[in-house]
C-alpha cells in the first residue's frame, strides 16, 4: 500500500520510556491513622469475572469488526472517508439524511479496549478526496484543508512522539496512511479516554462529523497483587457483586454533529429561516459539515432582540453512541457504572437524570415518541436521580463526589455509579443552566442555556432484587461491601464512606494516595486565553515567518506568558511551530500553571469561557483563586465557601456562583473549565516521555484558530522522589 502522509512539522526527537522502578514491600506498608489496631492479613478471592465486562448496553458497535487482540496487541483497522448516514430528528419526526465525513462508515467509531501494557496498533488510511489548491493550503490558525487529518488519544499518557501519539504528523487525503503505534505503559492508569481528529485547523469539521471514538483502558491489577503493579489497585476490580458478576458498563459516546444544508455546491450559503435564522434542510437533502464559519462561530440577534449561536440555530441533538434520544433499559436497585465522555466540539453538558411523570410539569421536555406508548402528557420534572462521579477524566478520584447535574465540558469524561429506586421512565438531560457555567459566551446566548433530552432510560421492576427501594448511598455502600469481600477491614471502611484512596489515581513513583502537594515546583508558567479580532492591532507582531491567519474570522489566541508577543502588556502566542517559541521543560520538572481568560486591552472581544486540555500528562487542580479577592473559593478544610455553591437568590447570573469548580480541588484531570473571574492553580510533573505534548483549548473552533501553543520536553535527569 503506498504511504502518503504530511511532512512531519516539528523536529524529529527520540522516542525515550522510562523502565517501571519496582516496587519494594516496604514503600508500600500499611498504614493507617483509623484503624491501627486492626490485623491486615487478608485474603482476597481470585474472580476472573473482574477481567471481563457484562453491558447492558452494548458501546458503538459500528464498525466493531475492526478492532481485534492478539495476546497484548489491540489492532483497529480505521479508514476515513466520506459516508451517508442517518440521523433521527425528534422535532421533525424524520430520519435526516447526512454525507459526513467518518471512520468506518460509522457516526460514532468503534470503541476500542485496551488494558495496560498494551501495544496499541491503529492503521489510519485516508481516503476522503483531494482538496482544490485553492482552498488549502491557507496560513496558519485559519481553518481549512479539512480533508487533511490525523488522531489523538485524548487523556491518554503516551508517548507524544513518532508513530505514537503524534498530532503534528498530517495523512494527507486520496490514500494517505499512518500506521500509529502506541506502547501503554504497564502503569498506565484504567479509566475512561476517547480518540478523535487533531488536524490544526480540520479538528472542529472532524470531530462534528462524529470523526471520534471511545477509548477504555480495563483495570485488572488486584488489591492482593499491589506490590508488582507498583501499588496501583483498578477500581474496577471492586465494582461487582458478590458472586463476582460486573455491574452493567455503559460507554456513552455524547456527540454533537452540526450538519446542515446549503444552497450551492460549495457550501458558501447555508439555508435558513429567513426571520429566525434556524436552520432548514428539505426533505431528502443531505446534511453536511463543510463551513467553518456558518457552523460554528455565527449567531443570530431576532427581531425580539434574543441572539442564538450556531449549535443552538442548528436545533440539532445531543447523540449517544450515534444515536438521537435512545431508550436504555436498567433495573431497580441495580448499580451501573456510566461511562459519559463529552465528545462535543462546542456546547457544555449539564447532564442530569431525573424520573418522568404525567401532567403538565414545569419541565415541557415531553419523551420521544418511541420511549413508550403511553406517555402522553408526560413530562421530565420527577425526581433527581443522584451520580456518584468515581473518576474525573478517566481518573479514579480520591473520594466519591455526588452530583445532582454533572457539568460536562467538551473532551472532559466522568464516570458515575447510577441507580433507580422505582421503576418507571428516567430522562437524561442536557438541563438549562446560566451561560456563565458554560462555555457558551454570554453574547450569544444571554438568556442561558435551553434544557434538552439527552436519552430515555426505562427502569423495570426486578422481583429477584431485595433492597431496590434503599437509600441511594445505601445502594452504593452495599455494592462496595459487596465487592470488596476478603479486602482488609479498613480498606472496606474507607469504601463504605465513599473514600477511594486505596484505588485512587497517583503520580508515577509515589504511593497510593499521594498526590503532587509536597513536590518542589521547578517552573511557574502562567496560560490565559484571550482573543484579537483579525487583523491584530497596530504593533502587535507574530513570530517570524508566520503568516497572517485569515482576516474574515475572529481569530483565537492562546496566550503563555513568556514574552513572545505583547498586547498591552500581556504575553500572547498565537500557535506557532518555531520551536523557539515553545515553552521548554525537562523530565522531572515539576511545573505549577495559572490558567485563566483575560481581556486583550481596547481591541479586544470580552473575555470568554474555554477548557484548557493537555496533552500526554494530566495536572492535578491544587486551588481555584477568585480574582475579585485574592483568595481560594475552599475552606481550609477542602470545602466549597457557600457563596460559590449557592446561587444568590436575587440575581441568579452571580458570577460567584460556581458549583461546578466545588469538588475540583486536588482532583487529576486533562482538560479544566476556565471562566472569568478565576484562576485555577495546577501542577503536573513530566515523568517519562520526551517531545512535544501540546495544551490548546477543547472548544475546538477555538484550537483551530489558533488557541494552542505546546511544551517542548526535554531528556533532562528524572526524579521521582514524592
Amino acid at each position: 500500500m503506498f504511504c502518503r502522509t504530511g511532512v512531519l512539522l516539528a523536529p524529529a526527537l527520540t522516542v525515550f520510556f522510562s523502565a517501571p522502578t519496582q516496587a519494594q514491600p516496604s514503600l508500600f506498608e500499611e498504614k493507617n491513622k483509623d484503624f491501627p489496631a486492626l490485623n491486615h492479613r487478608f485474603r482476597e478471592p481470585v474472580r476472573p469475572d473482574y477481567w471481563s465486562s457484562h453491558l447492558e448496553e452494548s458501546q458503538s458497535s459500528c464498525g466493531a469488526d475492526a478492532v481485534r487482540r492478539s495476546g497484548h496487541t489491540v489492532t483497529a483497522a480505521l479508514r476515513l472517508a466520506y459516508s451517508h448516514n442517518q440521523i433521527w430528528n425528534p422535532q421533525e419526526n424524520r430520519y435526516d439524511p447526512v454525507r459526513l465525513r467518518s471512520y468506518d462508515s460509522c457516526l460514532a467509531a468503534p470503541t476500542i479496549v485496551v488494558s495496560p501494557g498494551d501495544d496499541l496498533r491503529i492503521n489510519f488510511r485516508n481516503d476522503l478526496p483531494a482538496e482544490p489548491e485553492t482552498e488549502c493550503p491557507k496560513p496558519l490558525n485559519t481553518p481549512a484543508c479539512f480533508n487533511r487529518q490525523n488522531l489523538h488519544l485524548h487523556g491518554m499518557h503516551v508517548s507524544p512522539e513518532g508513530h505514537a501519539d503524534n498530532v503534528m504528523n498530517t495523512v494527507m487525503p486520496q490514500g494517505g496512511t499512518w500506521n500509529y503505534r502506541y506502547a501503554i505503559p504497564a502503569d498506565h492508569p484504567a479509566g475512561t479516554f476517547w480518540y478523535h481528529a487533531h488536524q490544526h485547523g480540520a479538528t472542529s469539521i472532524g470531530v462534528a462529523s462524529g470523526e471520534e471514538g471511545a477509548l477504555i483502558v480495563r483495570g485488572q491489577r488486584r488489591y492482593a497483587d499491589r506490590w508488582r503493579n507498583g501499588g496501583v489497585t483498578d477500581i474496577d476490580t471492586v465494582l461487582h457483586d458478590r458472586s463476582g458478576t460486573p455491574i452493567a458498563d455503559r460507554v456513552m459516546l455524547f456527540e454533537q454533529i452540526p450538519y446542515g444544508c446549503f444552497a450551492d455546491a460549495d457550501h458558501k450559503t447555508l439555508l435558513q429561516d429567513s426571520a429566525t435564522g434556524v436552520w432548514t434542510c428539505p426533505k431528502g437533502q443531505e446534511g453536511v459539515v463543510e463551513n467553518f464559519r456558518s457552523q460554528f462561530i455565527s449567531s443570530r440577534t431576532d427581531a425580539s432582540g434574543v441572539s442564538r449561536d450556531a449549535w443552538e440555530l442548528s436545533q440539532r441533538y445531543t447523540l449517544v453512541n450515534g444515536e438521537t434520544q435512545p431508550v436504555m433499559r436498567a433495573r431497580v436497585g441495580a448499580v451501573e457504572r456510566w461511562r459519559m465522555i463529552a465528545a462535543g466540539v462546542h456546547d457544555t453538558l449539564n447532564v442530569q437524570i431525573v424520573r418522568a411523570r404525567s401532567g403538565n410539569g414545569s419541565r415541557r421536555l415531553h419523551l420521544p415518541d418511541y420511549a413508550t406508548s403511553s406517555n402522553v402528557g408526560m413530562t421530565c420534572d420527577g425526581e433527581t436521580v443522584a451520580q456518584y462521579e468515581i473518576a474525573a477524566d478517566g481518573l479514579t478520584r480520591h473520594d466519591i463526589s455526588r452530583k445532582s447535574i454533572n457539568y460536562l465540558y467538551p473532551g472532559q469524561r466522568s464516570d458515575t455509579l447510577i441507580t433507580f429506586r422505582k421503576p418507571g421512565l428516567y430522562c437524561v438531560i442536557d438541563q438549562g443552566g446560566d451561560t456563565l457555567n458554560t462555555v457558551i459566551p454570554y453574547r450569544l446566548r444571554p438568556q442561558g442555556k435551553s434544557p434538552s433530552i439527552i436519552a430515555v432510560v426505562t427502569v423495570e421492576n426486578d422481583h429477584e432484587e431485595r433492597g431496590g427501594t434503599q437509600d441511594t448511598d445505601a445502594r452504593i455502600q452495599r455494592l462496595f461491601r459487596e465487592g470488596s469481600e476478603g479486602l482488609p477491614a479498613f480498606v472496606r471502611a474507607r469504601l463504605e464512606r465513599f473514600d477511594l484512596s486505596d484505588f485512587a489515581y497517583f503520580p508515577a513513583g509515589g504511593t497510593p494516595g499521594s498526590d503532587l502537594s509536597g513536590l518542589s515546583v521547578t517552573h511557574y508558567p502562567t496560560a490565559f486565553f484571550g482573543s484579537l479580532t483579525m487583523p491584530l492591532a497596530s504593533g502587535v507582531a507574530l513570530p517570524p515567518g508566520q503568516p497572517m491567519p485569515d482576516a474574515s474570522i475572529n481569530g483565537m489566541i492562546g496566550l503563555v506568558q513568556n514574552g513572545l508577543v505583547s498586547v498591552d502588556g500581556v504575553t500572547a502566542l498565537p500557535f506557532s511551530m518555531d520551536p523557539t517559541h515553545s515553552y521548554h521543560v525537562q523530565l522531572g520538572d515539576v511545573d505549577e500553571w495559572r490558567i485563566g481568560t483575560h481581556l486583550m486591552g481596547p481591541v479586544g472581544t470580552a473575555a470568554g469561557q474555554h477548557v484548557f486540555h493537555v496533552h500526554v500528562n494530566p495536572v492535578e487542580i491544587m486551588d481555584i483563586i477568585d480574582e475579585s479577592t485574592g483568595d481560594s473559593i475552599f475552606t481550609s478544610d477542602g470545602r466549597c465557601k457557600v457563596k460559590y455553591r449557592l446561587a444568590d437568590s436575587d440575581d441568579a447570573s452571580s458570577t460567584s456562583y460556581s458549583p461546578e469548580f466545588c469538588d475540583q480541588r486536588h482532583v487529576f484531570r486533562d482538560s479544566l473549565f476556565v471562566k472569568p473571574g478565576f484562576q485555577t492553580v495546577v501542577r503536573t510533573r513530566y515523568d517519562d516521555f520526551e517531545g512535544a505534548a501540546m495544551l490548546h483549548c477543547h472548544i475546538l473552533d477555538h484550537e483551530d484558530q489558533g488557541m494552542m501553543t505546546y511544551v517542548t520536553i526535554g531528556k533532562g535527569e528524572m526524579s521521582h522522589a514524592m
